[in-house]
């Protein structure tokens, strides 16, 4: 099979969205499928062989992002690809691109909602908006969204709640299917030496809380600061990637003195990431709009504690107390605190379980279950286009 990735953001952005699309092409490779990937163009010096580009200019309202220009070669580019099936990532500018193609084309359209847009308007859109104008752009938003959602050939999210938020909104998808990511449960898992980064870190007899992703505003990773600074001495934070929301995160940290007992390692090639996770004692997600949490999932990949709010994709993911431990998001930085507690305090079991849960989620498992809906919209465009005859 013959399938076009349409994505929002690929390298040299590193999101979320750039690790699952790198997942699931590679679990479909292995399968014996092609996989051609089409990118906003970061410019000539990130470049990636084998990449189609569309042009695109730097998104000034969220550093690193890249928005496509139109016009642009989206038609010539897919119609010398020749797919069977065209399959988008994201909600953005490439998606209305990628339908114009597929249409065109006559092509089968898929789309996964990888990121509920609208949480992040008041963050990254491009002109700072008034407070009473949010809601309005977030009604135009959702008209967007439906239309291309209700046009394509099929709707694919990653967990239950964030298919039915949009069914909420008035999106009736002609094909719907709870998709996860994939876990790459060889490299994520337990190691033999879980605390050899301890010793790098210079954090060797502490208890370790962990941040794994992007530092963005959505995230909350002030509120973890902000509950680190509630334990004693002996516990510890690192953060692990970077992002727009940095400085502010370093002033917070600044502000509650605690330098000493945070650590930001910046950007992380994903190979090194198994090693961080096996030193942390608990890995914590503050943010309410998670489709999946990709970091969460790998961190239980290697039997350790999660803690995150008790919203949207963790909502279904976690059983608390079980295989990990939920707060609730409006309870502010106690009930984070309270869960983070919990978790250090955790017994084995619980680390068990975590790890068997993300097992649940490998990635070949996640792959034909793409397949499965590819075939699926394949023969009913198939028969559509009969019909018309």
């Amino acid at each position: 099979m013959r399938i076009a990735f349409v994505t929002d953001s690929y390298h040299p952005t590193i999101d979320g969205v750039v690790t699952i699309v790198d997942i699931i092409r590679d679990s479909l490779v292995k399968l014996g499928h092609e996989v051609f990937i089409i990118a906003p163009d970061p410019g000539e010096k990130d470049r990636l062989e084998g990449v189609y580009y569309f042009p695109a200019i730097k998104y000034r309202a969220y550093e690193g992002y890249f928005l496509p220009i139109f016009p642009s070669n989206k038609i010539e580019v897919l119609e010398k690809i020749n797919p069977d099936v065209i399959h988008v990532y994201g909600i953005a500018v490439m998606a209305l691109k990628g339908y114009i193609a597929a249409y065109t084309l006559k092509k089968p359209y898929v789309i996964t909602m990888t990121t509920m847009v609208t949480d992040t308007l008041e963050y990254y859109f491009p002109i700072k908006l008034p407070p009473d104008f949010v809601g309005v752009v977030e009604k135009l938003a959702w008209f967007y969204i439906r239309q291309i959602l209700n046009h394509s050939s099929g709707v694919i999210t990653h967990t239950q709640p964030i298919m039915d938020e949009l069914k909420a909104h008035g999106i009736r998808p002609k094909d719907e299917r709870i998709i996860p990511a994939g876990i790459d449960i060889g490299t994520f898992r337990p190691l033999d030496d879980p605390m050899a980064k301890r010793k790098e870190l210079g954090i060797e007899g502490k208890r370790v809380l962990m941040h794994v992703g992007r530092i963005s505003y959505e995230k909350h990773i002030d509120d973890i600061v902000r509950a680190l600074a509630r334990f004693d001495e002996d516990t510890v934070m690192v953060i692990v990637g970077d992002g727009p929301a940095r400085k502010d995160v370093e002033a917070v940290v600044e502000e509650l003195n605690l330098q000493k007992r945070v650590t930001f390692t910046g950007f992380v090639n994903r190979e090194d990431l198994p090693a961080l996770y096996n030193c942390a004692d608990v890995c914590i997600s503050c943010s309410r709009f998670e489709t999946q949490g990709l970091s969460i999932m790998e961190a239980m990949a290697c039997r350790k504690p999660v803690v995150c709010p008790n919203a949207r994709a963790f909502s279904v993911i976690i059983t608390d107390g079980k295989d990990g431990f939920l707060f609730d998001a409006d309870g502010g930085v106690d009930e984070l605190t309270e869960a983070i507690e919990r978790a250090l305090e955790c017994d084995d079991s619980v680390r068990q379980n975590s790890m068997e849960t993300a097992r649940s989620y490998s990635e070949e498992n996640c792959a034909r279950m793409l397949l499965d809906l590819y075939a699926d919209v394949i023969e009913a465009k198939r028969a559509k286009l009969e019909k018309k005859k």
